[in-house]
């Protein structure tokens, strides 16, 4: 009996190192990513040349050092007086 609460608390030991272990190497890998805009649509009036609704925003885990490289405006679509494009982001880093 005394045999297996000793091999019991040694398994509960290593299992609660193993759960803070894991923690910590989630907070590092969260810590070195971050997240930003991948792309979304938007209008422009075809008259006043304005920018309006802002919609379908996708984002992206990236490297916390990746930097921005560009961007797309890519026309997808309109009305009578109003032209819809796709915006692109694009960044620095393997994601």
């Amino acid at each position: 009996m005394k045999k297996l609460l000793t091999s019991f608390a040694a398994v509960a030991l290593l299992a609660l190192i193993g759960v803070e272990t894991g923690q910590q190497v989630g907070n590092v890998t969260q810590a070195a990513t971050r997240s930003a805009v991948k792309s979304y649509r938007f209008d422009r009036n075809t008259i006043t040349q304005g920018e309006m609704n802002f919609r379908n925003y996708r984002y992206e885990r990236i490297p916390a050092w990746s930097r921005q490289t560009g961007y797309q405006n890519q026309q997808v679509g309109g009305g009578w007086n109003y032209t819809s494009y796709l915006h692109t982001n694009f960044y620095s880093g393997g994601y």
